[in-house]
């Protein structure tokens, strides 16, 4: 399969998976990478375009590509994607943003986790996008590329001055991502947080805390670990969108 025809079957969602192409893409990876990585800058300039047609699904599949060939030139282009204000990256990715995004993130960021850590600090950027570079920080740590001490640290620095203290899904997700790392050295920040009333219970209680640091730590951390990945198989990542929802598209 040519590129030229190679992206024309990613362009768009026809109802079905577009396997053939993304295994000709993969097989193609240094051709098409420019390609790929172009996209993503057209997707910046015409995002009123992307979010008008509902079955444009090029930049989601140049996402999932390049995470998976762990191209770094995608990190910053996809930094500006998602920077738009409201919810406006919802509108162009969908159920991508909340599920998957913190590990296309994780995936083409190389060793810049300070702009993950600007991300998650600013105020103005949609709370789910500061959630998923938060989710970033943990699958590094989970895939080894960082130490868990040092994004506990970071976390512990969040907890206490480095967040808006109002409470938001950014708060509600720091104590998740902190949880999966086992976050027994940095309770007090945790506490502190719910007795601000920072964070939502219903959505992780601190009773659900204390539960998972009963739990024995080794035992813990190593699941963590051997659960952790970054974006391996872009055939099996769509697989999972069109098998495991009613809607088959990602602009859910």
């Amino acid at each position: 399969m040519d590129l030229p025809h190679i992206l024309e079957e990613l362009a768009y969602d026809m109802g079905e998976l577009p396997r053939d192409a993304i295994e000709a893409a993969i097989v193609k990876r240094t051709q098409i990478t420019p390609y790929l990585l172009q996209i993503l800058e057209d997707a910046v300039e015409r995002i009123d375009d992307i979010i008008e047609e509902e079955n444009y699904q090029g930049h989601l599949y140049a996402m999932y590509l390049l995470a998976q060939f762990r191209e770094k030139r995608a990190f910053p282009l996809l930094l500006r994607l998602f920077c738009f204000p409201g919810e406006i990256p919802h509108a162009i990715a969908g159920d991508v943003l909340t599920e998957d995004l913190g590990r296309i993130l994780a995936s083409v960021c190389g060793e810049d986790t300070f702009s993950l850590q600007e991300v998650i600090e600013n105020s103005s950027l949609n709370e789910y996008v500061r959630a998923a570079a938060q989710n970033s920080l943990v699958i590094l740590t989970g895939c080894e590329q960082l130490p868990r001490k040092e994004v506990l640290d970071y976390f512990q620095y969040l907890f206490y001055e480095g967040l808006e203290k109002k409470p938001s899904f950014v708060w509600d997700n720091l104590v998740a991502s902190a949880c999966r790392l086992y976050p027994d050295e940095i309770y007090d920040g945790i506490f502190g947080a719910y007795e601000k009333r920072l964070i939502d219970p219903s959505f992780l209680s601190l009773e659900e805390v204390a539960t998972i640091l009963a739990e024995e730590k080794e035992s813990f951390l190593f699941d963590f670990y051997q659960e952790s990945e970054l974006i391996e198989d872009t055939v099996g990542e769509m697989e999972k969108w069109l098998t495991g929802f009613d809607d088959n598209s990602l602009l859910r």
